[in-house]
């Protein structure tokens, strides 16, 4: 049995995920599920939402199989300032105090306001030169301790919280032996993350505020549909050009397009600023499974290897589970149940 499982809060769906005799290539997967989020948000300031939320998650974790009381929660990324920032090698007690000074340069409001974490993603070669890249993540601590009394009050205890991203790149990496750089880009209901991991480390991250809902709205919108009839049709021809005279691929036209800008600049950054090539592009999450998805980027980015992620692909199936369809969609919840103290 493992000792806590990973809990992502999505604006869509709500995940858990319990793993078992984790090592660098392989582990078991000993529980896993999903459920919808009947609040549609994920704002535990809200006591409508929190009201909500706490049958749906106690309903998850019941019809997961999965009877460990501790987890490792994600916080949305939209509710985090992040960044990836360059600086010389020092101490620990040097590092403590540089990472608060960059924080309030890039963090909007007081920094007294906000819950500092950092990790050292890329150590500089030696102690005389080269950088060090951190990865800087602030939170607002009225979320965060909101987010620790509603899980608490459900009768878990929440012994760590995690970005996206950073429980992403874990997962996706995960007993994975890759040579160049990957981009991993997480499609959710109203967000699209974007990493890019270098030798196993996360050099790059960038939030973007559009995903499956945008994309749904434009189909609703340019062929005047109902929003769950748009769903539909968005789920069953997505970028298919050859289905219904390719008019779901033109009404879904600029959300991809915008998202294919904001991949090119990241490749281009990466190449200036880390000297390094992207020669991977790795989907996950529900927006993973758009029909033609791949073929679209394949077309975008020549050369460059397209793939949907599986967070279970190096896993052994624990006894009685049931391995999801999308099975992509769990790359957060996996990512924080990997997770090693």
């Amino acid at each position: 049995m493992s000792m806590y499982f990973g809990l992502d809060f999505g604006n869509s769906s709500l995940k858990a995920v319990s793993v078992t005799g984790v090592n660098t290539n392989s582990f078991v997967l000993s529980g896993v599920g999903l459920v919808q989020n009947p609040a549609g948000s994920v704002d535990f300031l809200d006591a409508e939402v929190v009201k909500k939320l706490a049958p749906a998650v106690k309903n998850l974790i019941s019809q997961s199989g999965i009877h460990d009381k501790r987890a490792v929660i994600s916080i949305p990324e939209s509710k985090v300032y992040s960044k990836i920032v360059s600086m010389p090698t020092m101490s620990d007690a040097e590092l403590s105090s540089a990472v608060k000074w960059e924080a309030e340069q890039f963090v909007p409001v007081p920094v007294s306001e906000v819950e500092i974490d950092y990790q050292v993603v890329k150590e500089a070669r030696d102690s005389t030169q080269g950088q060090s890249l951190v990865y800087l993540v602030a939170a607002p601590k009225k979320l965060l301790q909101a987010m620790v009394d509603f899980v608490i009050s459900i009768g878990i205890e929440p012994i760590a919280i995690e970005s996206e991203m950073v429980a992403v790149s874990r997962s996706m990496m995960h007993g994975v032996e890759s040579k160049g750089s990957t981009l991993l880009m997480h499609i959710g209901a109203l967000s699209t993350v974007m990493g890019i991991v270098d030798s196993e480390s996360l050099s790059f991250s960038h939030y973007m505020n559009t995903g499956g809902v945008a994309m749904t709205r434009g189909v609703s919108q340019l062929l005047s549909l109902p929003i769950a009839q748009a769903e539909e049709y968005k789920r069953t021809y997505g970028l298919d050009s050859g289905q219904l005279e390719g008019k779901v691929r033109e009404s879904l036209m600029i959300v991809m397009e915008s998202i294919v800008g904001e991949v090119r600049k990241a490749i281009e950054y990466h190449a200036t600023s880390n000297k390094g090539q992207v020669n991977k592009i790795v989907f996950s999450g529900g927006g993973a499974y758009l029909p033609e998805l791949s073929s679209f980027f394949g077309e975008r980015f020549e050369g460059i290897e397209i793939m949907i992620g599986d967070p279970f692909a190096y896993a052994k199936i624990g006894r009685d589970v049931q391995v999801p369809q999308e099975k992509s969609a769990y790359a957060v919840a996996a990512g924080l149940a990997l997770r090693i103290f």
